[in-house]
């Protein structure tokens, strides 16, 4: 009679593609660390694989020809990407942790398969080749604290505008944290202001320059200087400004916009019975020159 339907004699073959990588990443945006924290690398396979620990736990090699920088799997089996923990530590650098032209996935052979059993394919040798790395983050190990580079006014400038803001420029970008900056008068170190920088007087946040809006205006030929908490802002990996403490880093003497006033005359004004020799003295409420 023949078979003429699909379902008397049917079969479906073996899977007998083996699992590729085909990407990785790390646990951040920007890819930016410091020394403590936890570095998640999370690499993609082609499709589902599964992890066997028996024979050991698989393990990423962040610097070829070194075994003291070891990543190893925390999650990820029975799905396509499996992820790797690494904690940084203190001398590590960018290159050592430069995951992207790194040729060490040491994934304990045998133990990563997809559903079917084929074992993965783990070579990294070459960057953006079939099964290989080809991220484009790099992992920035940032351990040095943003510094001020400049500011505005600069430190020991005269003639400052009474109503200037003051612009913080920073060695790189910032974000602002918790703390306070609080604008003193030099001549009885009196607080002008205590601004919290989570307030809106202080912008700038992600860049390299804080802008703060003192709430007044400063007086005239006046000196003022600035101090600022430790804790005020941080650089992307986390790194906090050492900030002001002392009355010298950042100080300034805003001009003189007062008018000169007569304080008195001599003769005085509507005076009687002056001395027909007599100079006229003008005293001022400052000191003038002649114009």
């Amino acid at each position: 009679a023949g078979i003429h339907d699909s379902t008397t004699f049917s079969f479906t073959t073996k899977d007998s593609i083996s699992p590729t990588i085909n990407s990785a990443s790390s646990s951040t945006p920007n890819g930016y660390y410091k020394t403590g924290e936890i570095i998640n690398i999370i690499i993609g396979f082609t499709e589902n694989i599964t992890v066997d620990t028996t024979g050991g736990t698989p393990t990423l090699e962040l610097e070829t020809g070194s075994t003291d920088r070891t990543a190893h799997f925390i999650s990820g089996s029975g799905s396509s990407s499996l992820v790797f923990s690494y904690t940084v530590q203190a001398g590590d650098t960018s290159s050592d942790l430069d995951y992207t032209s790194m040729s060490a996935l040491a994934l304990n052979s045998g133990t990563i398969k997809d559903t079917t059993g084929n074992n993965a394919i783990l070579s990294l040798a070459s960057p953006g080749a079939s099964g290989s790395l080809s991220a484009t983050e790099s992992l920035i190990i940032d351990t040095s604290s943003a510094t001020l580079s400049s500011s505005s006014p600069a430190d020991n400038a005269p003639a400052v505008a009474v109503n200037s803001n003051i612009v913080l420029t920073f060695s790189e970008a910032v974000n602002i944290g918790s703390g306070n900056i609080v604008i003193f008068k030099r001549t009885d170190d009196s607080i002008v202001e205590t601004i919290d920088v989570t307030s809106s007087q202080v912008t700038g946040t992600g860049t390299t320059d804080i802008t703060i809006n003192p709430t007044s205006d400063f007086e005239s030929q006046t000196e003022y200087y600035v101090q600022i908490d430790s804790s005020a802002f941080v650089d992307v990996a986390g790194n906090s400004y050492t900030g002001i403490s002392n009355k010298t880093t950042l100080s300034f003497t805003t001009a003189d916009v007062g008018v000169p006033t007569l304080s008195s005359s001599s003769p005085a004004d509507n005076a009687p019975a002056v001395a027909v020799n007599s100079n006229i003295v003008l005293t001022f409420s400052e000191a003038v020159n002649i114009g």
